[in-house]
């Protein structure tokens, strides 16, 4: 056996083990051969099909636990199966739904939010930590996308 000097090499060495034994413990919620829901048709934007069946994977484990995450790398979509998922649960009822995003994030995530469901609203929770920089939007605010960009009602695009 090599010596095992780093994380590295250790994964490497016993990737086959340590995915077999992911594939034990977590065995996927939803899998490719399982019914898709016709609500995923409504999206805007199209899911890659292993997006689809995270989607309905967070749906199975809402169902079994009232809690689930999208956890993935930089890139993945994670946001479009987030949308797609709550779209997807709320079985065509309304939903009201909370993202926590990074603050470099939220306005490409409600850009996001706009371009993929139909007829949603966006709020933006703004500034609270400090009570509020009177040169800054805080609080509630309502968002609209215009023209590509994410306005808060009554300001200038972000």
């Amino acid at each position: 056996m090599p010596e095992l000097l780093t994380i590295y090499d250790y994964m490497r060495a016993n990737a086959s083990l340590l995915g077999a034994r992911i594939l034990l413990e977590y065995p996927a919620l939803h899998q490719f051969e399982d019914p898709v829901s016709p609500r995923i048709e409504n999206l805007l934007r199209k899911s890659f099909p292993a997006q689809t069946n995270r989607d309905h994977g967070t749906c199975k484990r809402w169902h079994e636990a009232q809690t689930g995450m999208v956890v993935a790398e930089c890139g993945t979509g994670k946001t479009l199966i987030s949308l797609g998922a709550i779209h997807v649960h709320s079985a065509g009822r309304p939903f009201t739904s909370l993202a926590m995003v990074p603050p470099h994030l939220v306005e490409k995530w409600a850009r996001e939010a706009f371009l993929t469901l139909t007829r949603v609203r966006v709020f933006l929770i703004d500034d609270l930590r400090n009570g509020g920089d009177e040169n800054k939007s805080h609080g509630v605010n309502e968002v609209r996308l215009r023209h590509g960009r994410i306005v808060r009602e009554g300001s200038a695009p972000v």
